[in-house]
């Protein structure tokens, strides 16, 4: 089956699309430039940034981190978004899948992230590939003020 859309690791030519849906995904992580642009720049093996490509046009990007120390790994998912008119169409579960992928291909044991109580489509997601409850930060988030969920996955 042929995906409407494909993945691959984002290249620095990519930052001003990623930098546009990121500041139009309201309850996304609003990173500075820079930070996305390091990401880019630099190649390391701790962080990877995967973009969903639909229609020639970016349609999602997502964030990985693999912490140290190399053993007992444990990466995180720290940013997934979506275009609005790409939402439900599987780039979502496709671009954290690839997160989750690459994480084990880095040696982790598992995965965190973190996300708005009140982002309930994301929770749906989180849980559907696997995420559990590890615990919660009471008014986290502010405008709007939110509490977040830490949500941890074992790999397998």
């Amino acid at each position: 089956m042929t995906l409407p859309f494909h993945l691959r690791h984002a290249v620095a030519s990519d930052l001003d699309a990623i930098l546009e849906l990121e500041r139009a995904t309201d309850l996304a992580p609003h990173w500075p430039p820079a930070a996305y642009a390091d990401i880019l720049e630099t190649i390391s093996p701790q962080r990877c940034l995967f973009i969903a490509v639909k229609d020639s046009s970016l349609a999602g990007f997502a964030v990985g981190l693999l912490h140290s120390p190399a053993s007992n790994r444990i990466a995180e998912l720290e940013s997934v978004a979506v275009s609005a008119n790409s939402r439900r169409t599987g780039i979502g579960r496709a671009l954290c899948r690839a997160v989750l992928d690459w994480s084990r291909a880095g040696g982790a044991s598992e995965v965190i992230l973190e996300v708005r109580a009140n982002s309930a489509a994301a929770i749906a997601l989180y849980s559907s590939l696997g995420f559990t409850l590890s615990a919660r930060r009471p008014r986290y988030y502010r405008d709007p003020e939110d509490d977040a969920l830490l949500l941890r996955m074992v790999l397998q």
